[in-house]
């Protein structure tokens, strides 16, 4: 059997009843894939929105992280200049009481 022997199809339903069904058809499937388009097209622009906020909010946390480190770091180094001072403080409270 092959496919070239039998190229033209005959069909029972007479091409008024058959043509409108197969607009209908043709429509339907259209309005369908422009549906999927608008869809597909609205989820691309969410994913590039939320992957937009996503990174600015990563950089955001990144320089809070580098802030408190750099914080951190200055409370520490306050804090041994605040020992250090209480150290020359009381020294110096024992030099005046031997005065």
């Amino acid at each position: 059997m092959d496919g070239a022997a039998r190229s033209t199809q005959t069909f029972l339903t007479p091409p008024r009843i058959l043509i409108p069904k197969l607009v209908v058809s043709r429509d339907g499937w259209k309005d369908k894939a422009n549906q999927r388009k608008k869809k597909l097209k609205a989820a691309r622009i969410r994913i590039r929105d939320l992957e937009a906020s996503r990174n600015g909010w990563k950089q955001k946390a990144a320089d809070a992280e580098t802030r408190s480190a750099e914080l951190e770091q200055q409370l520490g180094q306050a804090q041994q200049d605040l020992a250090a001072s209480r150290g020359d403080v009381d020294s110096l409270r024992d030099e005046l009481k031997k005065k």
